[in-house]
């Protein structure tokens, strides 16, 4: 099996495989949980899939812009071509966020490099600048001295695009983290959870350090004293609602009724949540 978000990681099986332990306990899981089954559809491709339904209405609160947490500590994907195109279509902006063509430049590439490396590198910077001039994922950025984001979902939201186009654009397992998607070898069917105290031992994702879908850990003394001011306990909501428009144009909105329908019906998320106006992908 394998954690299907990360297949195209430039890290390769290191990353994406399961190893037989996980996999054993995953399927535990699933047989011990309620569980639906549906229909996604991840760029442009439909699968199968099996969802831990009841764990979409965990409470998450993902608060980026006041976390320390370092979520983008890597480049989670070989970039796709929609990435790459929307980079040199913003590279002013994008280098205004990042300073990586300014890093590159400092360190003797010629613009002519930086462009190939763009449109080709699987990280969009020559691999000899991975993790050494240039940390971090490449797109990532510190808007303070505090919180790092996404360089590609703050350009588009400069740039007023809604949450689609944002989808479209970020990689896809960027829009979806901590939303684990883990596959059988030949992808015939997907199997869908969300990090939580039971599903931890076979996430690729760590509930107990994830704060955004861990609201005790959020409360701690620990946590606050890197957090003083993020992640405020009346702003956890269940995460079908934190993420409504990211499932929509993620994975359809065919998994987001059925799950959303599910939830309601077993009295696990309520009517009245649905008028949660604030969409986390939106926010500024």
């Amino acid at each position: 099996m394998n954690y299907f978000l990360f297949l195209n990681h430039p890290k390769g099986k290191e990353v994406y495989r399961v190893d037989k332990e996980r996999e054993e306990l995953l399927k535990e899981h699933f047989k011990r949980v309620d569980t639906l089954k549906t229909e996604v559809v991840i760029r442009g491709k439909k699968y199968n899939a099996i969802v831990d339904y009841s764990a979409f209405s965990n409470l998450a609160n993902f608060d980026c812009f006041k976390c320390q947490d370092p979520c983008c500590a890597d480049n989670p994907i070989i970039y796709e071509k929609t990435t790459r195109e929307f980079v040199l279509e913003n590279a002013n902006e994008y280098n205004k966020k990042t300073k990586n063509i300014d890093i590159l430049l400092e360190n003797n590439y010629s613009e002519d490099e930086i462009i190939d490396a763009i449109e080709n590198k699987d990280c969009m910077v020559p691999e000899e600048s991975v993790e050494n001039e240039i940390s971090l994922c490449t797109c990532s950025f510190k808007p303070n001295n505090e919180s790092i984001l996404c360089a590609l979902h703050s350009i588009c939201l400069d740039q007023n695009l809604g949450a689609k186009e944002i989808v479209d654009i970020k990689p896809i397992v960027c829009s979806l983290w901590p939303i684990d998607i883990i596959s059988e070898e030949d992808e015939s069917v997907l199997y869908i959870t969300v990090p939580d105290d039971f599903t931890t031992g076979f996430t690729i994702e760590d509930y107990y350090d994830t704060p955004c879908v861990n609201k005790e850990l959020s409360q701690t003394a620990a946590f606050r004293r890197k957090n003083p001011e993020g992640f405020l306990e009346d702003e956890y909501v269940p995460l079908i609602f934190a993420y409504g428009e990211t499932l929509k144009y993620s994975l359809g909105e065919k998994f987001y009724e059925d799950v959303k329908e599910r939830l309601l019906e077993e009295n696990l998320i309520f009517l009245e949540e649905l008028n949660i106006k604030e969409k986390q992908i939106l926010k500024k």
